[in-house]
């Protein structure tokens, strides 16, 4: 009995001495899969089918849920990498006392085992806690009522389990493949094995200043909105590819520019940070990368999102117009006339209120899209007005419409304005190509429910990147504190007081801490040209709301990667200085 749990009770052990790299992970992994249990139980809440605008809510949770899961394995297969590496000298030990690379193996099964279920089940308990705030967060957004009732989709429970378990088994042969192909006294040197100066690699560095400068460029120069959401995951991928080779190869070209400049080299802090960067820079650099790329993937996503939803109300006014309104194709200015004539007479027959009456005449090209941006100008404010604009456009049209009360049924309304608007039209006198009466409620408020769901898919996702962002510079502090303790015990026994130690670690975090930062900011104004030109497929053209919004965006996310930084950096220091 005592042979058959060696491997749990081993494992368990490990798990616990490791617990300063172990707890991240267990954390990260149990909270995307509460994240992904949660956007699968909107997704298939019987009280969300119910509602208005269900069904502009439901493609976005879809997407999300894929999303949430495809980024959870890629975060849980990078953390699981660094956990690996930080582990290479006990699993060498246990090599040396007699263990085989297939007890390792074993050991890494009931480690992952203990791990998937910890992951899993946490992640289930604490998704199940937190579905009724997020749908009380969904219907805030929507500006919808709340469902009553508490429920557990069985299917979103099954589908958490079977996606994290599929990538915990993932993990685990993964792990088994490198196993396999390290050798015993690798294991025994873990990370301790030193790394040669990297060479400047010029042809790599000139890769990413061309792929960097593309995808500005294509940013910077597209005219066209349809032209703009075709090139965006090109121009995307390239500042991507632009991103990594920059900041390994250039990196180290930087630094090795300012090593010939003995009077900054040849300073105490300087020559710390500069030897210990340089030696690990083609690692480090990736790693910088990375944060940069998911900093920028918070920053655009939230601040898109978050103007639309700011911008909703305009959005919304200028595609649909008032909540019941009439086109009428063709014919000339006088229908203007005839159509209030008849929501006049409509609205005083039913005894309902009109409220900001707008009538008028226009030019406009014919997709619906055009004519509704050409009428959006008056749909703010009354007018009763000809408005015949450039008679150069192909579709001469007639727009009525107004708000009513919120007690009055629009639909019956509509379809008397509608039943109105055909007597009409048997009117020989009345001359038209084409006519219909819209409900701009319910158009308003699928609308409505397609931005909001927008803005909480943003407002989720980016929290998921910001975990991960988060994660990734935790273990990387950490992984560097460990590496660095050595490197500051020899210029404390050269002569480096404790006062130029901890000026030198603090030059280093900042320098390596906020490139990534500063860097995401410039990928966010770069991208700022193409998602305004998107962003006008919605509906929205607001500049300055679209500027305030990214701002906004910036400067919060830049406090909280501050109090990250300052977090990290006190767990480093006490690394390098204990």
């Amino acid at each position: 009995m005592r042979k058959l749990d060696f491997y749990p009770r081993l494992a368990l052990r490990s798990i616990r001495l490791n617990g300063k790299f172990y707890l991240p992970y267990l954390l990260s992994g149990a909270i995307s899969a509460a994240m992904l249990y949660d956007i699968l139980f909107l997704n298939m809440n019987r009280g969300i089918y119910a509602l208005k605008g269900a069904n502009a809510v439901q493609g976005l949770l879809g997407f999300g849920a894929l999303v949430v899961a495809l980024f959870s394995l890629a975060l849980i297969l990078y953390t699981n990498g660094f956990l690996m590496k930080r582990r290479q000298k006990e699993l060498g030990l246990y090599n040396i006392l007699g263990m085989e690379k297939r007890h390792l193996g074993r050991l890494l099964l009931w480690e992952g085992v203990y791990t998937a279920l910890i992951c899993i089940g946490g992640g289930l308990l604490l998704g199940i806690l937190l579905s009724k705030l997020f749908l009380l967060l969904l219907c805030a957004i929507i500006r919808t009522s709340v469902p009553f009732g508490f429920e557990v989709p069985g299917e979103a429970v099954l589908y958490t389990v079977v996606a994290f378990g599929g990538i915990y088994l993932f993990t685990f042969l993964l792990n088994l493949f490198r196993l396999g192909r390290v050798k015993p006294i690798e294991l025994l040197k873990g990370t301790e094995t030193g790394e040669r100066e990297p060479r400047t690699k010029w042809l790599l560095a000139l890769v990413g200043f061309v792929t960097m400068a593309a995808g500005y460029y294509l940013s910077v120069t597209v005219q066209d909105p349809l032209r703009a959401l075709g090139i965006f995951f090109i121009a995307v991928v390239l500042v991507i590819i632009g991103t990594y080779c920059l900041f390994i190869a250039g990196s180290i070209w930087v630094l090795k520019a300012l090593r010939k400049n003995k009077k900054f080299y040849y300073q105490p802090r300087h020559f710390t940070n500069l030897s210990g960067m340089l030696h690990r820079m083609k690692r480090n650099g990736a790693g910088l990368a990375t944060i940069c790329i998911l900093s920028t993937m918070v920053l655009v996503t939230i601040s898109t999102t978050l103007c639309l939803y700011a911008g909703a109300d305009r959005v919304i006014g200028s595609l649909y117009g008032r909540e019941v309104q009439t086109y009428v194709f063709g014919g000339g200015p006088e229908n203007r006339e005839k159509v209030m004539a008849v929501y006049e007479q409509v609205l005083r027959e039913r005894g309902v209120e009109g409220r900001n009456l707008t009538a008028f005449c226009a030019y406009a090209d014919e997709p619906e899209y055009n004519w509704r941006t050409a009428a959006a100008p008056y749909f703010d404010r009354g007018v009763t007005e000809e408005v015949l604009g450039d008679p150069s456009g192909q579709v001469f049209f007639t727009y009525v419409g107004c708000d009513v009360d919120k007690d009055a049924n629009t639909y019956e309304l509509r379809l008397a304005l509608e039943s109105g608007v055909n007597d009409l039209c048997s009117d020989p006198t009345f001359a038209y190509d084409r006519t219909f009466t819209d409900d701009g409620r319910g158009d308003r408020f699928d609308y409505w429910s397609s931005l909001g769901g927008f803005f909480f898919i943003g407002l989720f996702l980016g929290s998921l990147f910001l975990m991960a962002a988060v994660l990734i510079v935790y273990y990387k502090q950490v992984s560097e504190g460990y590496e660095d303790v050595r490197s500051f015990q020899i210029m404390q026994q050269v002569g480096m007081t404790q006062r130029e130690v901890k000026s030198s670690i603090k030059s280093q975090i900042s320098l390596v801490f906020f490139l990534p930062l500063l860097a995401a900011a410039c990928h966010t104004a770069g991208a700022f040209p193409m998602t305004k030109l998107i962003l006008t497929l919605f509906g929205l053209s607001n500049t300055g709301l679209f500027g305030l919004c990214s701002l906004v965006t910036i400067l919060i996310f830049a406090v909280v990667y501050y109090l990250i930084y300052r977090l990290t950096a006190r767990e480093y220091y006490r690394i390098v200085r204990r």
